[in-house]
């Protein structure tokens, strides 16, 4: 799978089976992990936010599932969750992780973004 593509699914586009192809990303093996990692590290340590900028519902807003990394400094990266269900975290609360690197902070999101290893997008990921 090219890096863009993968930089699209790991920032929640769905790509159609039709897309799929025609971009020759289908068929594939799984997807590996710690691959997943370093390419969202590379991405993540050139950026101040991925996969966009992070705002806080409000009192009285809906509240939306979202998980974002801010680049804050050279070695300050952090990750932003916020639930409307139970997962884990106070509902409607958002809540930030710090991490030193962009590796641990990328790992980080993966896990609590998509659940991975599993699967994304129909794509099965394994350590």
């Amino acid at each position: 799978m090219d890096a863009d593509a993968l930089t699209e699914i790991l920032s929640g586009k769905h790509l159609s089976m039709q897309e799929r192809i025609t971009r020759g990303a289908w068929p594939h093996p799984p997807l590996i992990f710690v691959e997943l990692v370093d390419h969202l590290a590379s991405i993540v340590a050139s950026s101040d936010w991925f996969p966009k900028p992070f705002r806080a519902a409000r009192p009285g807003e809906l509240v939306a599932d979202l998980t974002a990394v801010e680049h804050r400094g050279p070695h300050e990266y952090i990750v932003h969750v916020q639930r409307s269900g139970p997962s884990g975290y106070t509902v409607g609360a958002a809540t930030e992780r710090r991490f030193d690197s962009p590796r641990d902070a990328g790992a980080f999101f993966l896990r609590v973004e998509y659940r991975l290893p599993g699967d994304i997008d129909e794509w099965r990921v394994v350590e």
